[in-house]
């Protein structure tokens, strides 16, 4: 049996464990990883890397049956050229990670329950039903992850100190307005 791993979130890992890429891929017996792009600042697509050559055999042609093949896949490839130059995706994923950890910290201080420790761009908070609406009502993007009361709050590659503060701002808002 051979083992895959998502690697949506790869380069988020990478910046939190502060490990080597291969210490948590081929050393540690993958034999393919789709490294994603999209959340990593990337318009679209991912890497597949296959760690032993013959399981690649015949990937180009199952690709292109599959409908995965883009008649200019060269415009698919080229951000990442730039993605990967100077470490730019792991710069990346540990802006996403501290964001994450800044966000933790200050929902901290505002009296939320963080569930869960901040290890990468997530951010498992506790929320009052009521202020969980009022959040999305002003906009905010996150959603119930274990029932009854659990969300999942994440930081992307280009969350910045500004969008952290309004957030936190907004939560006062809102917890003021439900009491």
């Amino acid at each position: 049996m051979l083992l895959h791993v998502d690697g949506a979130r790869f380069a988020n890992a990478v910046a939190a464990l502060r490990c080597a890429p291969r210490e948590i891929t081929r050393q540690a017996g993958v034999d393919a990883l789709s490294f994603g792009g999209t959340k990593n600042g990337l318009a679209t697509g991912e890497l597949v890397i296959f760690f032993n050559k013959q399981h690649s055999a015949g990937f180009d042609y199952r690709t292109k049956q599959g409908g995965h093949l883009a008649s200019k896949m060269r415009f698919l490839a080229a951000p990442w050229a730039a993605l990967l130059e100077n470490d730019i995706w792991l710069k990346n994923a540990q802006r996403a990670n501290d964001a994450a950890l800044r966000l933790a910290n200050g929902l901290r201080d505002c009296g939320v329950e963080i569930v869960f420790p901040v290890e990468s761009n997530a951010v498992f908070v506790r929320l009052d039903a009521m202020v969980a609406r009022k959040l999305r009502e002003l906009g905010w993007d996150f959603y119930k992850f274990i029932e009854p009361d659990i969300y999942r709050v994440m930081c992307a590659w280009s969350t910045n100190a500004e969008a952290i503060t309004a957030l936190l701002s907004d939560y006062g808002s809102c917890v003021s307005s439900v009491r």
